[in-house]
């Protein structure tokens, strides 16, 4: 039997309070695909660090360009990982 852990979807309203983000700004992430449809605890993360990003004053689509390269970083970080276990 393989078991996995299910993660607990969240509302836009439940967001918005835990982000400190307004509803519509939840939204708007949502829309431009910074953070998936369905919001989790690691869309949490994602939408605190877009806020964190937004209050520095970079506007959506310089957080949108930093988040994919972050993202990018992090897949190339563990292609290098299973490379060096693979060796």
């Amino acid at each position: 039997m393989t078991k996995y852990k299910e993660e607990t979807q969240i509302t836009i309203e439940v967001a918005a309070q835990q982000t400190d983000l307004h509803p519509r700004i939840v939204r708007r992430c949502i829309r431009w695909g910074l953070v998936g449809e369905t919001l989790t605890e690691a869309e949490l993360s994602e939408l605190r660090r877009i806020r964190r990003l937004s209050s520095l004053g970079i506007n959506f689509a310089g957080i949108d360009v930093i988040l994919r390269m972050r993202r990018r970083i992090q897949a190339l970080q563990a292609e290098i990982e299973r490379l060096e276990t693979n060796r």
